[in-house]
């Protein structure tokens, strides 16, 4: 079924892993079928639609005790299977209010399968690509840069380092500052990306702010916190220090979570590839001070339907 895309739940009573393959109809996402995962899948995929609430479609059949067709919208399953951990599921697991949607970053490896392809439910086949080591491109906005060594020789050589797990901004003592590293992607993949942000040693003076730039998504973030936009409208209010959780999936919806919490999304029409765009910025000045940003622990997943 290539039209129909997988969310990740699990059984909050008992740790089963469960795949819901749903599809739309007209602005609605719709569950039609569910399978059950093991733990090592349900660590390598993430969740391909964010949706508020999810509702079974007609080909499936409601709780047969309510009607309800919600997910985790009632409690009528545990006390029809008398429930416990080793019964097999049921199809009405799915309505039992520990049933939980599960937006968590993955976990796990692709290359723990072999080609990276997981089958799920009626021939749905993903493709998985996940990146702990990923190369990074460097950009740098600012055509010259005056050397301030000399004055100051305590400035580092290395303005942004990007590798494995870790990007790190350091600024000048002299010379203004646009630079950073970007990634793209195919504008129809999935991709999330996950770190920690920290700009609590960008300074008052010379200043400047770590920014992201990601589709609809934008960012500015300083010593004492920012915002994050969604085409333009602040979505969320965050500190010096958070956790980051960006969402690509159908082909143009973008979501944000902070600290683990959702905060908005929004869904424009991708044309072709998207870059995804970390960078610092200050302006020239002359002091011993510097400013220094820090994305760290950062996780990333591409997911190509086949």
């Amino acid at each position: 079924m290539n039209d129909t895309k997988i969310v990740k739940a699990y059984c909050g009573k008992h740790k089963r892993y469960y795949g819901l393959e749903v599809k739309q109809f007209g602005s609605v996402w719709k569950v039609v079928n569910m399978v059950s995962l093991q733990q090592n899948e349900f660590n390598v995929i993430m969740s391909q639609v964010v949706q508020p609430t999810f509702d079974t479609n007609e080909n499936l059949k409601p709780c047969l005790s309510c009607g309800n067709r919600r997910i985790g919208g009632c409690g009528c399953s545990q006390t029809r299977h008398a429930c416990n951990k080793n019964m097999p599921y049921k199809f009405d697991c799915v309505y039992c209010n520990e049933f939980k949607v599960d937006y968590s970053f993955p976990t796990g490896s692709a290359r723990d399968f072999n080609d990276s392809v997981l089958t799920l439910g009626q021939c749905k086949e993903v493709k998985l690509i996940d990146f702990s080591n990923v190369q990074w491109n460097l950009f740098d906005n600012v055509p010259f840069h005056e050397d301030g060594s000399v004055c100051y020789p305590h400035e580092p050589r290395i303005h942004v380092k990007a590798a494995g797990k870790d990007i790190e901004f350091h600024g000048y003592n002299i010379s203004k500052m646009d630079e950073g590293v970007y990634y793209d992607i195919p504008g129809n993949d999935d991709f999330g990306i996950e770190c920690d942000v920290n700009t609590t040693t960008i300074q008052e003076h010379p200043g400047g702010y770590f920014y992201v730039n990601f589709g609809a998504i934008t960012a500015q973030i300083n010593q004492h916190g920012g915002s994050f936009m969604l085409n333009g409208s602040t979505v969320a209010t965050v500190g010096s220090r958070f956790k980051m959780q960006l969402l690509l999936t159908e082909g143009g919806h973008y979501s944000v979570f902070i600290d683990g919490v959702f905060r908005g999304d929004v869904r424009v029409q991708n044309s072709g590839k998207v870059r995804i765009i970390f960078g610092f910025t200050h302006e020239s000045h002359h002091c011993h001070l510097l400013s220094h940003a820090d994305l760290s622990n950062i996780r990333m997943i591409q997911t190509k339907n086949r």
